[in-house]
């Protein structure tokens, strides 16, 4: 059994795992290979880099959750469901892991949201008008269901990587904090 478990292999679930694996617990994310930030040639927006490409970042991030300690599982998710002790995930390949926390961190499968009873609405912030949003979530990604937290655009947030980051990150030290019962802080060395 995981102590995290988060799905969504891009900037927000990259950078919860990096926080959530830092902080001592076992933590896995399921990646589909499908971030959105890979297309982008060019990143001039991403605070301490004057220039990388969407894939180079999405692979400095997975580099940074390994060496802390995560899983990292290629794969994807065709189920979801909350059991007594957290949250069950079935991949498409037939394996299924377990998990204390979830992590919703993917922009595309939606129908996971959608099977454990949330309401989606279109992301105004986002220009295309093709993300969703999850309604009635808390800005910090708590929703109605224990342990279970949602990030970055899903939440309603703009799609700039940054903030995508610093979520996930948020996200991850909230999971650390509760989990240990005291305030995470972390520091380079």
């Amino acid at each position: 059994m995981l102590d995290v478990l988060v799905i969504g292999g891009g900037i927000s679930g990259g950078s919860a795992a990096i926080y959530t694996s830092q902080g001592g617990l076992k933590t896995a994310v399921i990646d589909s290979g499908k971030s959105q930030i890979k297309q982008v040639s060019k990143l001039f927006n991403y605070p301490g880099m004057k220039e990388i490409t969407g894939l180079e970042l999405l692979e400095n991030i997975k580099d940074q959750a390994l060496a802390a300690g995560t899983e990292w599982i290629e794969g994807a998710v065709e189920t979801v469901q909350r059991n007594d002790n957290g949250y069950s995930v079935n991949l498409t390949d037939g394996k299924e892991l377990a998990s204390k926390y979830l992590v919703i961190a993917t922009n595309l499968q939606t129908s996971l949201l959608e099977g454990l009873g949330f309401k989606l609405a279109v992301n105004e912030k986002v220009p295309s008008g093709k993300i969703k949003k999850v309604l009635g979530i808390d800005p910090d990604g708590t929703t109605k269901l224990p342990n279970l937290y949602i990030t970055s655009l899903l939440a309603g947030l703009s799609s700039q990587s940054v903030i995508a980051a610093g979520h996930g990150a948020s996200i991850g030290i909230s999971i650390v904090s509760k989990e240990t019962g005291k305030t995470y802080m972390w520091h380079d060395k």
